[in-house]
């Protein structure tokens, strides 16, 4: 029997082994990841997609949805926002969630820390370091996402985001949780202090308001775009394109490249809507880039002609079509 072999410990490699395994044996290369936790917003059919995997919203830390968000962007009063209907989930619990189903199918049809030697199918899913790909096309400095998340208590867990002249802060709360963070290019703040300072001295203070911020629950990664080089393997998530925090919805559109991948699509179906997406995700986040009233500083302007130079790149083989 043809058996797949998937590369990667994060969310989207645990939800194709689960998919994958359903039609065959899987072979998950990877050890259990330690997940701190973070909020994330993510779009509410997502929910739906982890109820196939018998993944419910109380095990993610969602007891609501949200369609709305209080904004800060084009002007420097915030102001509420609609926004497509969203749900806050904890990253740490959806990965703890996805391994407990691991650990389930472990003894039938998924193996773990095995050779690729015997894989028939050998898929990428190992995150932004996407160890298959040749060349990675990304911004330098990459922007970073430095994030504290305290109990939440009684505060409100609705998103809040705000522009500023060197970056962009954020906030946004599950059940139990709430992240504050920071998005720039270069290292972020260095710890609680800091980080109120950046906010702050940036005019984002508002972000903070009642938070107890501090270090016990302190995370960073790579928010900004990174576009891997073609492969010869099947790569989804993060291993085919990073986007943008921005202008995504990066661990949704991974999570439904794995229920594809596993379900039979090609290496080029898979391709082709990657590079569709590619597209389309360059020039939503083009618009954002635009419309922010920080535009001409330094940070912002070098960012968005990266990102106009990219577009040049993905737009050059439809207009040779």
């Amino acid at each position: 029997m043809n058996v797949t072999t998937v590369l990667g410990s994060g969310s989207v490699a645990l939800a194709y082994a689960l998919f994958a395994a359903r039609s065959g044996p899987v072979v998950l290369r990877c050890r259990p990841p330690s997940a701190v936790p973070a909020v994330e917003s993510v779009p509410a059919p997502l929910l739906t997609l982890l109820l196939e995997l018998g993944i419910t919203p109380a095990e993610l830390d969602v007891d609501r949805l949200f369609t709305h968000r209080l904004v800060a962007w084009e002007d420097p009063t915030p102001a509420e926002r609609q926004s497509p209907s969203c749900a806050h989930l904890d990253r740490a619990a959806l990965t703890a969630a996805l391994w407990r189903r691991i650990d389930v199918e472990h003894s039938r049809r998924i193996r773990r820390e095995c050779s690729t030697d015997e894989a028939a199918r050998l898929v990428d899913a190992t995150g932004r370091r996407a160890v298959t790909a040749r060349a990675h096309a990304r911004p330098s400095p990459a922007w970073v996402a430095t994030c504290c998340t305290v109990a939440r208590g009684d505060l409100d867990p609705a998103m809040r985001l705000a522009a500023a002249p060197a970056g962009y802060a954020y906030r946004l709360g599950s059940a139990r949780w709430l992240t504050v963070g920071w998005v720039g290019p270069g290292p972020g703040p260095r710890d609680a202090a800091e980080l109120r300072r950046r906010l702050e001295d940036s005019g984002a203070g508002w972000l903070a308001d009642g938070v107890g911020l501090r270090e016990d629950i302190w995370s960073r990664r790579v928010a900004s775009l990174d576009i891997p080089a073609a492969r010869d393997v099947i790569a989804i998530g993060d291993a085919a394109l990073a986007r943008d925090a921005l202008a995504s919805q990066g661990m949704s559109i991974g999570l439904s490249d794995a229920r594809l991948a596993a379900g039979g699509a090609t290496r080029h179906e898979l391709e082709r809507r990657q590079a569709d997406g590619l597209e389309r995700h360059l020039r939503s986040l083009s618009r954002i880039l635009v419309a922010c009233r920080y535009r001409d500083q330094p940070v912002w302007s070098a960012y968005e002609h990266w990102v106009g130079r990219q577009l040049e790149v993905a737009a050059r083989p439809a207009s040779g079509a």
